[in-house]
């Protein structure tokens, strides 16, 4: 799949915690503000095997009364991944989805170019549409970074399970 930056001139969204917030901002104006303990889920799509934070092409963040979609270009990724790690830990709330089984076409309708996916840079989405476009995603977590990480490293040493005892990841995902 090719991925596609937003079109010229469009206004990049961005994101940055503020207090206990996750604020998406555009042209320098708040658009919305993620309560960060309203977080029920973080599902991060990535191209191949997700092994890169620059791998992570899309975010779906479930909150108590809605879904967000970021787009990667708005730096969600970091926030999630990198930066206060301790309480994405304790949540245990992040989500893999490998963008080859993401169904965009039920949320953006075809395209002209069929492998090119246009996400919005932010959207909110009804719960819904956050269901059909994960329908029939190859989901793995609720891990981390660092254990994904580990994972990765453990299935590539020549005697798996010895020395990191790295966390299985496992598939499945109640919507």
């Amino acid at each position: 799949m090719n991925w596609m930056f937003p079109k010229a001139g469009q206004a990049l969204v961005s994101t940055r915690w503020k207090s206990d917030d996750i604020v998406v901002v555009r042209d320098d104006k708040v658009v919305d503000s993620l309560r960060a303990n309203d977080i029920e889920r973080v599902m991060l799509v990535h191209a191949g095997q997700g092994e890169s934070p620059v791998d992570v092409r899309a975010a779906l963040i479930d909150l108590a009364d809605r879904v967000v979609l970021l787009g990667a270009t708005s730096g969600v990724a970091a926030r999630v991944l990198f930066e206060r790690q301790a309480f994405w830990s304790r949540r245990n709330c992040i989500y893999w989805a490998d963008e080859r089984s993401v169904a965009w076409t039920s949320l953006l309708g075809k395209g002209l170019w069929p492998l090119r996916v246009r996400v919005p840079q932010y959207a909110a989405i009804t719960r819904a549409a956050a269901g059909a476009l994960l329908e029939h995603a190859q989901i793995t977590g609720p891990h981390t970074w660092d254990e994904r990480k580990r994972h990765r490293i453990e299935r590539r040493r020549p005697f798996r399970g010895h020395a990191i005892g790295a966390p299985s990841l496992h598939s499945g995902l109640s919507t």
